[in-house]
């Protein structure tokens, strides 16, 4: 393998399929997820409900992922430390699937209610006009811009914490990974970039984005914050980059930081 398996990328579970469905072998094994608001999660092995969906099979064992509302001390964000990278992907796929499966009741050709689909294990289907809707998926750049020795960082009011970002934002219809690449950076920052170079992608269960994770060095400009967007951008040194700032490990933001780093060690 010649590129890289970043956390929430399934690629890196050679043992896991993803399907769709609603029906369960109750002797069989399972492992199920429990969300509760937002990206509170818990695995166990028993399903209390029968708001649950199945959205795959890991080592002989159904993935399941059940909605609930009762407090459990046992509930961690999907992004603590207490999640190993195997658990945290799949319960990443199952949050991301569950989001779509709430939203998508309904088909958006005849208005038809939509079921999980038979024939196409991936999908929901419309019995009333034939047609098959797959779970949805956003593509978003992620870019690291490098001026000489320094890196263009960022924050959002949002984060309330002393780490830095990336730009970042979704690509637009009509547009390519680079027209998206240079419109992010100018609308967010006023920096033109050029050499755009595509690095690393991942999938982002937040709630079901592709990260495409690119650099770029720097063209022209000055920096304009776009308020909306941002709380700070600025150029940073590479070489003054430590734990405290970098965003979470199992981000591809962070990936594109060390590999940037990387990029400049002697």
């Amino acid at each position: 393998m010649n590129f890289p398996v970043l956390p929430f990328c399934k690629n890196g579970l050679s043992d896991f399929n993803f399907f769709l469905t609603q029906s369960i072998d109750i002797n069989r094994k399972s492992l199920i997820v429990f969300k509760r608001f937002g990206y509170f999660l818990k695995i166990s092995e028993e399903i209390e409900t029968d708001n649950f969906l199945i959205f795959g099979n890991y080592k002989g064992k159904f993935c399941v992922i059940e909605n609930v509302n009762y407090k459990d001390e046992n509930f961690i964000h999907l992004m603590s430390k207490r999640f190993n990278d195997e658990l945290r992907t799949i319960a990443g796929i199952g949050l991301s699937t569950l989001i779509w499966h709430e939203e998508t009741k309904f088909c958006g050709k005849c208005g038809n209610n939509l079921e999980i689909s038979t024939i196409e294990k991936n999908s929901k289907f419309c019995k009333n006009c034939n047609s098959f809707i797959y779970p949805r998926l956003n593509p978003a750049i992620i870019i690291a811009v490098k001026k000489d020795k320094n890196i263009l960082v960022t924050q959002k009011e949002e984060w309330k914490s002393d780490r830095f970002g990336l730009i970042a934002g979704f690509i637009e219809y009509g547009e390519s990974i680079e027209e998206a690449a240079e419109r992010e950076v100018m609308e967010e920052t006023g920096i033109s970039i050029k050499n755009i170079k595509y690095i690393a992608s991942q999938f982002w269960p937040f709630p079901y984005q592709l990260m495409i994770g690119l650099k770029a060095d720097y063209e022209s400009g000055e920096i304009i914050i776009e308020k909306n967007e941002l709380s700070l951008a600025k150029w940073f040194p590479i070489n003054k980059i430590n734990e405290k700032i970098l965003p979470p490990p199992t981000s591809i933001a962070r990936f594109l930081f060390e590999y940037i780093i990387k990029g400049e060690s002697p």
